[in-house]
């Protein structure tokens, strides 16, 4: 069975230790490669100096880890807000995070394609059109960097289904734009997970992996819902994907379900 590579994601030691002690307890674990937080208290890029990038840089270096990308959550900003401010910040958020990642070198970071609000949303042609804007300034400074942005799918976005970033990406264009699939995410707006890794091919570039169901949007330890991680792993073979699983849990016993999570998805293929 041809491994499949898996990391892990910062979320869940947000509020529980710094960006230092999460990246020990989880190598502890049996994790090396990462998607970070990029939010108070892990790695908000405007408390951490160039010194302090360096430091960092040579932390993983000297411990044998790798950040897989940076994750800016779609809490306090919105690239498909209606109001023009809003999407500048956003923009600029983005602008600074590529600029983090290209010094501590990190190759990717996780977007939310924007978010759509829950009562009289706007138009999805009006989103497409700002986050299109939007993608359109941070892309030169994005392939200087090196840097790819990754949109992952979430139901209070834009593009809540594979489907629809691949057509957006298609007509887009971009080597440097690519798909984070998360798979609770897809559970819960009733896609199937397998049939949207195949549709993702050549733009996927990283997987999610938690536990959901289609009644409940969650992101549960592994085993604990609806998700079907072997044909995932089947899935994801059949596309010859070749990115790193990330798990990405929100645990209340964050080591006892990160180590079950690892033991589980060994079944499977993930290392």
């Amino acid at each position: 069975m041809e491994t499949l590579r898996l990391g892990a994601s910062t979320w869940t030691y947000l509020q529980t230790c710094d960006l230092e002690a999460a990246l020990r307890r989880l190598k502890a674990l049996g994790y090396s490669r990462f998607d970070v937080l990029t939010i108070p208290p892990h790695l908000w890029p405007y408390d951490i100096d160039l010194a302090q990038r360096r430091a960092l840089r040579t932390f993983l270096a000297s411990e044998g880890l790798s950040f897989d990308s940076l994750n800016l959550p779609s809490t306090d900003q919105n690239l498909c807000s209606v109001t023009p401010q809003m999407r500048e910040y956003s923009v600029q958020q983005f602008l600074d995070v590529i600029d983090l990642c290209e010094e501590i070198g990190v190759p990717m970071i996780v977007v939310v394609p924007g978010r759509r609000a829950n009562f009289v949303p706007p138009p999805l042609e009006a989103a497409h059109g700002w986050l299109k804007a939007g993608l359109e300034i941070l892309l030169p400074h994005a392939e200087r960097a090196g840097v790819r942005l990754i949109l992952e799918n979430h139901h209070m976005s834009s593009m809540p289904t594979v489907k629809q970033m691949v057509t957006f990406l298609d007509a887009f264009g971009s080597d440097h734009l690519g798909i984070a699939y998360d798979v609770a995410n897809g559970e819960f707006v009733g896609e199937d997970q397998t049939q949207a890794i195949r549709t993702a091919g050549r733009w996927l570039c990283q997987v999610h992996l938690s536990d959901a169901s289609r009644s409940k949007w969650d992101h549960a330890p592994i085993g604990r819902s609806a998700v079907d991680f072997g044909a995932v792993a089947r899935a994801l073979r059949e596309i010859n994907f070749s990115g790193t699983s990330i798990v990405e849990l929100i645990s209340e016993t964050p080591d006892a379900d990160m180590a079950g999570a690892l033991r589980e998805l060994q079944r499977y293929g993930w290392q």
